[in-house]
């Protein structure tokens, strides 16, 4: 059962009420391995960023769309969390109002039965609770398979996790990287790097997973929250009068179409960090990389090459903070045996078709749309809803 926390503040007290029960320590049921089909399925959900009060919207659309894509893993790819939505500046009580956030959508994970891989991102944990409080949190869950490595590598939240064979449960046949970020780099400004000690970490596991197999790279692939410096070089430098070019250091870029999967979009300029820390040119020295999974650029959705490596960046799920169109999450489709994958992403539009009731909520929670619009949406979405009650919707 979940441990009873001490009431900081009366107020908060309903929160806390709102709990469920979950395990303190890891379920070994949840050792992840390929179907007697050699396939597996992974769902990267980025950047919920929200709070207590998560908007229904996404609860509604979390729980529909899990069932119906049926996915083997989920991967919380960072900003799970607003720190700024759950806290109100004093430990005790936000330590409260963190778990309420993180059981709004754990919750749904855990009635879909489904396993819960976590990285970290650079709103989590800006304000009091820290990551090491909230992948505690997380672990409470008896289907979260996430790692807290303690103060092994910098940051929280840097770990492996195996894909066993189906026809050897004792065989690795694919290896998922789970690393940190990290937040925001206090001595240079910006975004933070993976640290050093966090590649060694990553080389040296990398190398005894490769000694387990006989000397051949694992394939693997990798997951974290902000997207690595290299995109620049992957992405095409045009003039700054280019339709939909981003800018970024006083230079204008667009998608590749030589290096770019047909139907990415680039809506604003990606984020790095400030100091490139090596860790693109350590995973390509590897060689078991095949691909990486990135948040973090809210209304960015591409699959581009660059080296042999994808660069994978999935759009916001979440309505507390910017978006647009294409929020939605990622399926990945691995086939045991291969290097080879397929993914794509599931938007809301996609997965509600022409539902007149989706589509007017879709503009009521986006705060991309005017205020005007907004209020029309209202509106139609209530008519709607009544319309719908009485059986006049179709």
């Amino acid at each position: 059962m979940k441990k009873t926390v001490s009431v900081i503040l009366a107020f908060v007290l309903a929160f806390a009420m709102l709990l469920p029960a979950g395990a303190s320590v890891q379920n070994e049921d949840n050792k992840l391995q390929f179907g007697s089909d050699g396939n597996f399925r992974i769902m990267q959900i980025a950047d919920i960023q929200d709070g207590p009060f998560l908007f229904e919207i996404v609860r509604d659309f979390l729980k529909s769309v899990i069932p119906a894509e049926k996915p083997d893993l989920i991967v919380l790819s960072g900003d799970n969390i607003s720190a700024g939505a759950s806290t109100i500046g004093v430990h005790g009580a936000d330590l409260l109002l963190v778990e309420a956030a993180i059981d709004r959508f754990m919750s749904i994970f855990e009635d879909c039965g489904v396993p819960v891989a976590v990285v970290f991102g650079n709103h989590d944990a800006e304000e009091l609770v820290t990551k090491e409080e909230q992948m505690a949190m997380y672990q409470e869950y008896d289907n979260c398979v996430a790692i807290d490595e303690g103060e092994a590598v910098y940051g929280c939240g840097t770990y492996n996790l195996p894909i066993y064979s189906s026809k050897d449960s004792s065989k690795i046949a694919y290896n998922l990287w789970m690393t940190d970020s990290n937040m925001y780099d206090e001595e240079n400004g910006g975004y933070d790097y993976v640290h050093q000690d966090q590649i060694d970490w990553y080389v040296n596991k990398s190398n005894e997973l490769k000694a387990q197999n006989g000397g051949a790279a694992v394939p693997s692939m990798m997951f974290q929250h902000i997207i690595v410096n290299e995109i620049y070089d992957a992405l095409l430098e045009v003039s700054a009068s280019t339709e939909g070019a981003v800018e970024r250091n006083g230079k204008y870029y667009v998608l590749n179409p030589e290096n770019t999967a047909e139907g990415g979009v680039l809506h604003e300029s990606p984020c790095p960090s400030t100091v490139n820390g090596g860790q693109f040119d350590a995973i390509e020295k590897q060689g078991d990389v095949v691909a990486m999974f990135f948040g973090h650029d809210h209304v960015n959705s591409f699959v581009v090459d660059h080296k042999g490596i994808d660069l994978v960046n999935t759009p916001g799920v979440g309505f507390n903070s910017y978006g647009d169109e294409g929020r939605g999450v990622r399926i990945i489709d691995i086939k045991e045996g291969t290097t080879d994958y397929e993914t794509d992403v599931i938007t809301y539009k996609e997965f509600y078709g022409d539902d007149p009731i989706a589509d007017a909520r879709f503009v009521l929670y986006g705060s991309e749309f005017d205020v005007a619009n907004r209020i029309a949406a209202f509106f139609e979405y209530i008519l709607l809803c009544i319309s719908d009650v009485l059986g006049l919707v179709k």
